[in-house]
């Protein structure tokens, strides 16, 4: 009988995981953490892996930084050193054949539907990377971890998303991974550099999409 009700219990609770997960959201709390998430992520990009990273055009404390990095070893497994060489080159050899997602030259399909494999395959070239990859962390911790193990902060975010919102958690995690794959090696780099309109002309082929990126 013991054996009978501690199953009930067990399966009581388990259920009751699923469907609410450990903290209780209720839906709309569910959309908005995915979305200031999701809003955190390009943050990260935008202000460490580009602006900080990349073109060295503003400093953030060390505090700050490593907060950039795990947060993007958490929801995107993106090393430092790899998408700095490969946005390194795309300046360096904008809208040409050695240019890792132009879409100019690789068509605006392929950089849409797989803009973040086209960075996987040239983050392969370890030649590129010494060159372009220069003064970006290579402490004990970006060695030991972020680097070798990019992709153990993802499911380690799986494993927090689940356990926070039950089977639900799996869309919002669903939603954190494909976040910039799309938006910002789908949309950013294919789109951006394909359609939309300029105020003036450019050696390379960037639209401004909006009126307000003007």
């Amino acid at each position: 009988m013991l054996m009978s009700e501690l199953l009930t219990t067990l399966q009581d609770v388990l259920f009751d995981w699923l469907a609410h997960g450990l903290i209780g959201f209720s839906g709309w709390q569910i959309v908005a953490y995915t979305l200031v998430t999701t809003h955190i992520t390009i943050a990260a990009i935008t202000i460490f892996l580009h602006r900080s990273q990349a073109h060295r055009s503003v400093e953030l404390r060390p505090l700050a930084s490593h907060f950039f990095r795990c947060w993007l070893w958490l929801t995107t497994g993106i090393v430092t050193r790899e998408w700095v060489a490969v946005h390194r080159k795309h300046h360096a050899a904008c809208e040409t054949p050695e240019d890792p997602h132009s879409p100019q030259t690789r068509g605006i399909s392929a950089v849409l539907l797989r803009g973040s494999e086209l960075y996987a395959a040239a983050a392969k070239d370890r030649q590129m990377l010494e060159q372009y990859g220069a003064g970006t962390p290579n402490d004990w911790i970006e060695r030991k971890l972020y680097t070798p193990h990019s992709f153990y902060g993802v499911g380690l975010m799986l494993v927090i998303d689940l356990l926070a919102f039950g089977a639900i958690g799996a869309t919002v995690w669903a939603v954190q991974m494909l976040w910039i794959p799309i938006t910002a090696a789908g949309i950013v780099n294919g789109i951006g550099h394909w359609w939309g309109y300029r105020n003036f002309e450019l050696a390379d082929a960037s639209r401004n999409i909006v009126p307000w990126a003007s």
